[in-house]
């Protein structure tokens, strides 16, 4: 009976001893976030809350250590106002931070009231960013509609181009003889 206990007891130990010497498996790798493909994604701004805005996409990706969003293959991009169309968005990436802020290495604006198109910064440049609060603000800037054309660095301004402020670079009032139409759907002078 001892020796049954003893080789018992010997099978218990050796067991023992090789399940702790056995190697750990590694901890589970942390969330590496969400990534949605063919996206219709709207962003409602905390800091703007008359503002949506709608993006079409190939691709989302979400990082939960950053919190950050980035939309890529952008399709359409749309800022509406109280339901009204204010402005489209064209870029390569558009990666949308925690404060609902957007940041682009380059764009393209149509804004509809006033019949601007804008060209935010450029490929090779500090990204651009465009803040829901202030508007935009980019490294250089070139701005077209029917009654002008300027060239610029250092830009920053609302969303309307009401209050805008950057270094001329070229600056060009069309005026006179019948004014140019407006080439931006939907827009108006």
């Amino acid at each position: 009976m001892v020796r049954t206990a003893l080789i018992a007891l010997a099978v218990i130990v050796a067991l023992s001893v090789f399940l702790v010497t056995r190697p750990v498996p590694p901890p589970p790798t942390p969330p590496q976030g969400v990534r949605l493909e063919n996206v219709h994604l709207t962003l409602y701004p905390e800091q703007d809350p008359k503002a949506r805005w709608e993006f079409s996409a190939a691709e989302v990706e979400q990082d939960p250590g950053t919190r950050e969003a980035r939309v890529s293959g952008l399709q359409t991009g749309q800022r509406y106002v109280e339901n009204t169309l204010e402005l489209r968005l064209f870029a390569p990436v558009v990666t949308i931070d925690r404060q609902d802020n957007l940041r682009l290495p380059y764009a393209k604006v149509e804004i509809l009231k006033g019949c601007y198109s804008v060209q935010l910064g450029a490929a090779g440049q500090s990204p651009v960013t465009i803040d829901q609060r202030q508007g935009f603000k980019a490294p250089s800037v070139l701005i077209t509609s029917p009654t002008i054309q300027v060239d610029g660095v250092n830009f920053t301004s609302d969303f309307g181009i009401q209050n805008p402020s950057w270094n001329v670079r070229k600056e060009t009032f069309i005026t006179g003889g019948e004014p140019q139409p407006c080439t931006i759907q939907g827009g108006s002078q």
